[in-house]
């Protein structure tokens, strides 16, 4: 009895640790589409690993208390002039809408402090891009559509801490 209950719990022991090792697998399949047709493309951009880099909006530099308006132009990242769009012909516009940041409403950031901004669609900054609210821009066929993109930085009397204050907005172009 001994010998066999030996053998039993030896047998067990060893089918529970080649068992253990086995896992399962569960295999499907992903459709993978792309519809090419007319459309649009954003001129003097760059690739970013898998996003693409539009330009800077560049504040530059100031103490920790400003009191005037900080402002910027957002410079392309492909050759320093405007962000612009060109359209196919039978695309007669498209619509630009620009996110509120990693934060949601606009703040740059040193991990300690923030600073507000906002973003404009004219140099006198009196057309805010409202958060996700696409802006409609009409075009000729395959001519070159600039975008402007303006920021201003409202004067600050609070001190905030030195660094290097960022955000990274989205901006979107649909047609």
């Amino acid at each position: 009895m001994k010998k066999i209950n030996l053998a039993y719990w030896g047998l067990a022991i060893a089918t529970t640790l080649v068992t253990a090792n086995v896992s399962a697998a569960i295999t499907g399949q992903v459709d993978v589409k792309l519809n090419v047709s007319s459309g649009c493309k954003v001129d003097n951009s760059n690739e970013n690993g898998n996003i693409n880099k539009f330009g800077t909006l560049d504040f530059g530099k100031t103490a920790s208390t400003w009191d005037n308006i900080l402002t910027a132009e957002v410079a392309s990242t492909g050759n320093g002039s405007d962000i612009t769009v060109t359209c196919d012909e039978g695309v007669s516009g498209f619509k630009v809408s620009i996110d509120g940041g990693e934060k949601g409403d606009r703040q740059l950031t040193n991990g300690t402090d923030n600073v507000k901004y906002n973003v404009y669609q004219d140099a006198a900054r009196s057309k805010l891009y409202e958060i996700n609210t696409p802006v409609t821009f009409n075009t000729a066929a395959t001519t070159p559509v600039k975008v402007p993109v303006f920021g201003a930085v409202p004067a600050n009397s609070t001190p905030v801490s030195e660094g290097d204050y960022k955000d990274t907005l989205l901006v979107t172009v649909t047609f």
